[in-house]
């Protein structure tokens, strides 16, 4: 396992060094380069667990993955580690060895009162662990803009909901009998118009390129209609997709009120590990770099360079 101070995309890479669990703490923004079977699990619940016995309380940390399976693995895993790491300390302090267990050798270690305090903080995050925020990139996003209050975006009552392709084609067919219903030849057909639809709404931050010719700006012309219906269709029927939460706590954060919402954030969490990270696209990034990044919070990315 490797580890870099810098993220591919925010300003170059450093040389990448081995890293060593049981070294000094990361901080600033770190990337994990952790290939499948390197104990990438094992370090992020040894990473939390260091973080906690050195005074960073439970709910100070954020934990990031991309599946709720994967989620519900690192839950029983951080928690794992939480309590065999405060059990080993209880037997440090009673006169027991470590034995093979090199992060409780490495806490057991100063003065009786450090390994104390290091037991003290561990018990409390075991016995509060429910309110630990371990979760999906989506869950995270609503948990955000829920919490946010007036800086956020996110309606009351609003129903998630995992395809909304039926509407992408409701909107189409409407959209496309409104402007090709008074005669003459469409400029081009339905499928192509629906396709057109599935590219402007599948990748909502492209920019779509105004053009003198008649065709192409029809097209483009189409797209933004699309997006525009397709959006205010959602609201009024209540219903959001879960990218909609990440665009929508991204757009937060770039707006008028990102300021505010992204000072939130960084008081409440002090340290943030993201799993998985190669699977980030450029707007969790963002999301991830005004929100931490740029405030100096300790942001660890741990990626599996040969899924990149």
């Amino acid at each position: 396992m490797s580890s870099s101070r810098t993220p591919r995309g925010a300003g170059g890479l450093d040389q990448p060094l081995e890293f060593d669990v049981y070294g000094p703490l990361p901080t600033g923004v770190t990337v994990l380069e952790a290939s499948a079977g390197t104990g990438k699990t094992y370090t992020i619940a040894a990473l939390a667990a260091r973080y906690v016995a050195e005074g960073f309380p439970l709910e100070e940390l954020l934990l990031v993955t991309f599946t709720r399976i994967a989620t519900g693995e690192l839950r029983d895993r951080v928690r794992e580690r939480l309590l065999s790491a405060e059990q080993g300390l209880s037997r440090a302090l009673a006169g027991g060895l470590p034995g093979e267990d090199r992060l409780v050798a490495l806490l057991a270690t100063g003065s009786e009162a450090d390994v104390r305090r290091r037991r003290e903080r561990l018990a409390r995050a075991v016995a509060s662990f429910d309110a630990a925020t371990i979760a999906t990139t989506h869950g995270f996003c609503q948990e955000v803009l829920g919490g946010l209050g007036i800086a956020g975006d996110l309606e009351p009552d609003v129903t998630f909901v995992e395809d909304l392709g039926d509407l992408v084609s409701d909107v189409v067919d409407d959209l496309y009998v409104r402007r090709f219903s008074h005669g003459g030849a469409p400029a081009f057909g339905r499928a192509e118009a629906a396709e057109i639809a599935r590219v402007a709404i599948d990748n909502p931050a492209a920019a779509i390129v105004a053009t003198s010719d008649e065709r192409p700006a029809m097209r483009g012309r189409l797209a933004q209609a699309v997006r525009d219906e397709f959006e205010a269709r959602k609201r009024a029927m209540g219903v959001m997709t879960y990218d909609d939460l990440v665009r929508r706590l991204s757009d937060t954060l770039a707006g008028d009120r990102g300021p505010a919402a992204a000072e939130q954030l960084h008081r409440r969490f002090r340290v943030v590990l993201v799993d998985e990270f190669q699977d980030t696209d450029p707007v969790q990034w963002a999301i991830l770099r005004r929100a931490f990044a740029d405030a100096g919070v300790t942001l660890v990315l741990i990626a599996d360079p040969k899924q990149a």
